[in-house]
């Protein structure tokens, strides 16, 4: 059976212009008739523009179908699989998102319904690597090789605050930065986890959301005591009243932004690892 241009773009229900762009490529070779100029196709034609259609939504781009249509199967199923590793890749970078997402969206919603109270609980081990430590940015050398390593080989990272223990027990408002991933995680990717990458232990914390200024360091938006307040305040208050003793390093996990009271801010679990006297 034979095809005209109008016909052939209503049986795939493209515009007739994508009909002449899979000429112009080479997939179709209609006969023209010498007197009025109109192409005619034949049933190959359509095939062959079926398959450009179901080719394009695999992710072959002109080229490669150019090719698939001129090569024998097996390098046709050579292309193939190489598409399907591609898109396993893909695949497990679009899952890794979504679970970041999803952590993403338990916290905020947990956030919001905390309104900052304490509560205990058991955090999460991890592993992370500072790249601001006490004032100083720490991306040279060693430090910065293993930290943009670390960025790069695990998708599904946490940006995060340390408090060192005598810190927070000084109430001294010194804090390093850095980025930081779970324990499974770093196991799933194949992560490196040497040195200088640390690791932080699962213990019994007491934990709670604190809404704190992005811009910490700018005494013009909050004083230094005010600051100190929100971020050891209830929590030091908290172990005297229960009888507890600090164990190690206070973490915060930054959660989200946002923009309330005509100010931004920044919501951050914090997390501070406790036992009984």
């Amino acid at each position: 059976m034979k095809y005209n241009t109008n016909d052939l773009s209503e049986i795939l229900d493209v515009t007739t212009n994508t009909i002449r762009r899979f000429e112009e490529k080479g997939f179709l070779n209609p006969e023209r008739n010498e007197q009025n100029g109109y192409r005619s196709f034949d049933g190959g034609d359509l095939e062959k523009a079926i398959y450009v259609g179901r080719y394009r939504k695999i992710g072959f781009d002109h080229g490669d179908i150019a090719n698939l249509f001129q090569e024998n199967l097996g390098m046709g199923l050579r292309r193939f699989q190489v598409k399907m590793r591609e898109l396993d890749e893909k695949i497990s970078d679009l899952m890794a998102t979504r679970h970041m997402l999803s952590d993403d969206i338990i916290l905020m919603e947990r956030g919001i319904a905390n309104k900052g109270e304490i509560f205990e609980k058991t955090c999460r081990s991890f592993y992370y690597i500072l790249y601001h430590q006490n004032g100083q940015i720490n991306t040279q050398g060693r430090n910065g090789e293993a930290y943009r390593k670390f960025k790069e080989e695990c998708p599904e990272i946490k940006y995060i605050y340390i408090f060192d223990k005598e810190n927070v027990e000084n109430e001294n408002l010194v804090y390093s930065e850095g980025i930081a991933s779970n324990e499974i995680f770093t196991g799933l990717y194949g992560v490196g986890i040497e040195p200088p990458i640390k690791y932080y232990e699962k213990r019994p914390s007491l934990m709670r959301f604190a809404r704190l200024p992005i811009d910490m360091e700018n005494e013009k938006q909050i004083s230094r005591n005010a600051l100190k307040k929100l971020i050891y305040g209830d929590f030091l208050e908290y172990v005297r009243q229960n009888s507890l003793r600090i164990t190690g390093d206070m973490i915060g996990i930054k959660v989200g932004f946002s923009s309330e009271e005509d100010r931004e801010w920044q919501y951050v679990l914090l997390s501070l690892p406790v036992e009984k006297k």
